[in-house]
């Protein structure tokens, strides 16, 4: 079973787009220890709507954006 990733994460860096901001994340381990064990991996940066919407998360998989763009993602 895949280890579950717990422990604190690190703001990485933040950009300004016409209504939101994006924010990267990183886990505090990989930081300070460069072990590639010890990345989040996959992860899309967390998107703070300027109007004051609930902050979602942005797929890896796409340009932030582009998901901007668009508007928070729903299931289904």
């Amino acid at each position: 079973m895949d280890k579950i990733r717990t422990g604190e994460w690190v703001i990485i860096g933040a950009r300004e787009y016409e209504n939101a901001w994006s924010v990267g994340y990183q886990s505090r381990a990989f930081i300070e220890s460069g072990d590639i064990h010890d990345s989040l991996a996959g992860n899309g940066p967390v998107v703070v709507p300027k109007s004051g919407a609930e902050p979602w998360l942005a797929w890896s998989g796409r340009p932030v954006e582009e998901q901007i763009a668009e508007g928070r993602p729903t299931l289904g």
